[in-house]
């Protein structure tokens, strides 16, 4: 069985931790695995809060959209904000992962901010990223 809801809201933290936590919800009324509704919440609040702070820059007024779709096979979400672009790197970074992983050896590439992108290729499937129409798509999907 197919669904698709989206959420709207004024992008803040608080707004994004409840986007999360309904996505989460909505994951556990599946016949997905169980275990992965905590990844998926984990997931959605790192790139929401990336929108918040980075998009926004931290300053109230703007939106934020997250399109949840699930099929048997998995579930599709799509965060749309309107703030700015997202910076090159972390466009090729969602590529190309590899480019911002830390190195276990090298204590300078543990940073204590920006792992969210590192930590959403490990807890989803697949990840993207595109600009249209001065809006900023991110999809993620996880399969069952």
């Amino acid at each position: 069985m197919e669904c698709c809801i989206t959420l709207k809201g004024m992008a803040s933290y608080d707004v994004v931790a409840m986007m999360a936590k309904s996505v989460a919800a909505m994951y556990e009324l599946s016949a997905l695995p169980q275990e992965d509704a905590g990844l998926v919440e984990l997931a959605v609040a790192e790139i929401g809060n990336n929108v918040v702070e980075h998009a926004y820059g931290n300053r109230p007024g703007g939106s934020l959209e997250v399109h949840y779709r699930q099929q048997a096979d998995g579930i599709e979400i799509v965060l749309v904000d309107e703030g700015i672009a997202m910076a090159e790197l972390q466009r090729r970074w969602v590529i190309e992962p590899q480019l911002l992983a830390p190195d276990p050896d090298d204590p300078s590439t543990w940073l204590t901010s920006g792992r969210g992108l590192v930590i959403v290729d490990q807890v989803m499937d697949c990840q993207s990223y595109y600009r249209e129409n001065e809006r900023n798509y991110f999809r993620m999907t996880k399969q069952a």
